[in-house]
């Protein structure tokens, strides 16, 4: 009896991915005091609040079964000190950060060469889902997991190289595709501020640590623009490109 490659790197990821989840929140639950501030460190990373370009799937706009189903942990944190609890439309999972739009990296005319250029190459992608389980937690935010059987890591790579922006993040940041890539999924369902209770976070996830909010399918492959500010932390998410996946179907005739 053999067994299929894809189930092999499905259980594979799941494996790697829930040992990740377990490993954050055994950091997060042994340390003490007030946990990070988000939106402190995303001011610094964004050089000021920039608006970031990404790919990202808006899984809040997408999938409304997923937020009935994660209702109960949004209704566990909110309220709490530290817990800054984002709208159900603005949920997302990114999965490759491009830059931030300012004169020294990216400018608002180059965004349509990125997905023109990443189209091809992530039209050859097999549509899949998202099996959204487990939650976990760093110094800076709540998190559900998410399984893909290492697709996304494809999608990276196949971006890559009809991407020379991506080609010069992965360099840049030592990322390498493929194999070797170490990415993975994840959706932030709260961020953690200043103040915040770290006891009554852990209380509050503990019952869903090992929940299983369902799968999700994807049949493309999204990229747009995320600019929260210091007044609007949460502004509509917009997506500027929706990039279909094909599979082995992406030879058949012309495709944008």
């Amino acid at each position: 009896m053999t067994t299929d490659t894809s189930e092999t790197a499905a259980a594979d990821a799941a494996k790697e991915y829930a040992q990740r989840r377990e490993a954050d929140w055994a950091s997060f639950t042994s340390a003490t005091g007030s946990p990070g501030d988000y939106w402190e460190a995303w001011g610094e990373e964004s050089y000021g609040w920039r608006p970031e370009i990404s790919f990202f799937q808006p899984v809040g706009l997408d999938y409304a079964e997923l937020i009935e189903q994660i209702e109960p942990l949004r209704a566990a944190l909110d309220g709490l000190p530290g817990v800054d609890l984002p709208p159900p439309e603005f949920l997302h999972m990114k999965f490759l950060q491009l830059g931030f739009l300012r004169a020294v990296d990216i400018y608002w005319s180059q965004v349509e060469t990125f997905y023109v250029n990443a189209a091809p190459r992530v039209h050859r992608v097999e549509p899949f889902s998202l099996h959204v389980a487990g939650v976990s937690a760093r110094e800076e935010a709540v998190y559900l997991g998410v399984d893909d059987g290492y697709i996304l890591r494809e999608v990276r790579r196949q971006i890559g190289i009809g991407v020379p922006k991506a080609q010069q993040v992965f360099k840049e940041k030592g990322i390498k595709t493929g194999p070797e890539d170490d990415f993975v999924p994840e959706i932030p369902i709260a961020y953690l501020v200043d103040g915040g209770d770290r006891a009554a976070i852990i209380d509050a996830v503990m019952p869903y640590l090992h929940a299983d909010f369902g799968s999700y399918p994807v049949s493309h492959i999204k990229m747009g623009r995320i600019a929260p500010d210091p007044e609007v932390h949460y502004p509509n998410i917009d997506v500027v490109a929706e990039i279909n996946l094909l599979g082995k179907d992406y030879r058949k005739g012309y495709h944008n």
